[in-house]
């Protein structure tokens, strides 16, 4: 198992980041990036008075969505709620294939993809978390078996494909 210790660019990285000590990355960019040092390329780079901040692309993404889902509830936009569940449905779709292909190394993602895929995500998300503030408990008891079959069919994509053992390596 490698360590950061062990990567080429290990230096250069940990003298750019807020660090806890200087073996370890601090919490804060975990949080931000969750991405190990040679995957940084799937993170957007933000430097702010010298710092460098690495934002987690599709992160980024969901919480535009999620931010813009409430922005749009809030000057007046509602939906029926059968569209709800239908974009529920649909939305997450996107983030969770692009994820997956990527995890499986079919093919490497790009930014701004991730952040699109992340962004659709984020509006399924804003639409599942509106329908519990609205009080739609239904709609929303709905919406957690939409997303109980995301998880089991990625689940079952994961043990018999065993990308996750390649994801996590």
């Amino acid at each position: 198992m490698k360590t950061y210790k062990d990567e080429r660019n290990y230096k250069l990285w940990t003298v750019r980041f807020v660090m806890n000590n200087e073996d370890e990355p601090s919490l804060i960019f975990f949080l931000l990036s969750h991405h190990r040092p040679e995957q940084l390329h799937r993170t957007i780079h933000i430097s702010i008075r010298g710092k460098d901040l690495y934002l987690c692309a599709r992160c980024t993404g969901v919480w535009a969505g999620i931010i813009s889902t409430f922005l749009v509830f809030f000057l007046g936009l509602d939906l029926p709620p059968w569209l709800y569940l239908l974009l529920l449905t649909v939305l997450p779709a996107p983030a969770t294939v692009d994820w997956i292909t990527q995890s499986y190394k079919l093919r490497e993602s790009k930014n701004a993809t991730r952040m699109g895929t992340g962004y659709l995500l984020g509006i399924g998300w804003g639409l599942f978390i509106l329908l519990l503030a609205k009080g739609m408990i239904h709609l929303f008891l709905f919406a957690l078996m939409i997303l109980g079959v995301y998880i089991f069919s990625v689940y079952i994509i994961a043990r018999k494909t065993n990308f996750l053992d390649n994801y996590l390596n």
